[in-house]
């Protein structure tokens, strides 16, 4: 049988490997024979060819975690993530977003084969990012790792103004979604110069170890969203994302993959005017 989505003997670098969509996601390049060098700061107990301990808000183990990987990277999939709910709004950016794009821009770019691939796991969070886009540049385009940080401060400090409490660290998990969707069409152009895809796929309610933790902060009809059904499981996550750097979609890049069992869909259509204000 052909090998469609020639995972076979490619080298694939995952972020959030330990639990989740990650460990379903690198479950499935495992059967499909790639070369998994799996990353997070959890034990990773999968049968990869590395795992590798990674702090994304740690720019040092940033550092130190990419020098552990092969000169040559064929796929890369970020998925690691916080919920916000046991972080602080600064440091759920971090992590979820400016952890990923540092990594990417100083060693999985340089490393990509001419021919390679990004997936990001977004969120349905990440939704209005266009019309929020003004706030998000700052972090989005800053030059380096510690501009990006002062940027971020400068966001939470107003959005501390406004009475989130509790929910503060989840506003800034909004936010970071918001910028990881606006870093993809950002980057798409660029890279397909250089003949690499991006893409980002943004869930819809999933069943993961960040559940319980917003569950603490939101009732089940807001976790839910926009209409009756089933969380999704990880592995529902990890099959589009898996087909997103794949070679049955070499002509995709650029794109918002929403997989979420049509929660925005129905948003849309229902709910056309719908506002997205600034959270800082």
């Amino acid at each position: 049988m052909k090998d469609y989505l020639g995972y076979k003997d490619k080298i694939c670098v995952v972020t959030g490997a330990a639990s989740g969509m990650g460990k379903a996601t690198c479950e499935i390049l495992i059967d499909l024979g790639a070369k998994v060098y799996a990353m997070d700061l959890a034990p990773i107990t999968l049968p990869v060819e590395k795992a590798i301990k990674l702090n994304l808000g740690d720019k040092e183990s940033v550092d130190q975690a990419f020098k552990e990987v092969p000169s040559t990277i064929d796929k890369f999939f970020g998925i690691a993530g916080v919920s916000g709910v046991t972080t602080d709004f600064a440091t759920t950016i971090r992590i979820n977003f400016i952890g990923h794009r540092y990594a990417l821009e100083t060693y999985v770019i340089p490393k990509l084969a001419e021919d390679g691939a990004i997936a990001f796991m977004g969120s349905l969070a990440g939704t209005g990012w266009q019309e929020t886009r003004e706030e998000l540049t700052p972090v989005v385009d800053a030059p380096d790792w510690d501009t990006a940080v002062a940027e971020t401060a400068k966001i939470a400090e107003r959005a501390e103004t406004k009475g989130y409490g509790k929910m503060i660290g989840v506003k800034g998990y909004f936010m970071s979604k918001r910028m990881m969707n606006l870093y993809v069409k950002k980057m798409a152009g660029p890279l397909a110069e250089k003949g690499i895809r991006i893409n980002i796929i943004c869930p819809g309610s999933t069943e993961t170890q960040l559940t319980d933790q917003w569950a603490s902060l939101m009732d089940a009809k807001s976790m839910q969203g926009a209409q009756e059904t089933r969380y999704a499981q990880p592995s529902e996550m990890a099959v589009p994302i898996v087909f997103a750097n794949s070679d049955m979609a070499t002509y995709m890049s650029g794109q918002n993959i929403y997989v979420d069992f049509a929660q925005n869909a129905i948003q849309e259509y229902t709910n056309p005017n719908r506002e997205f204000p600034n959270i800082g």
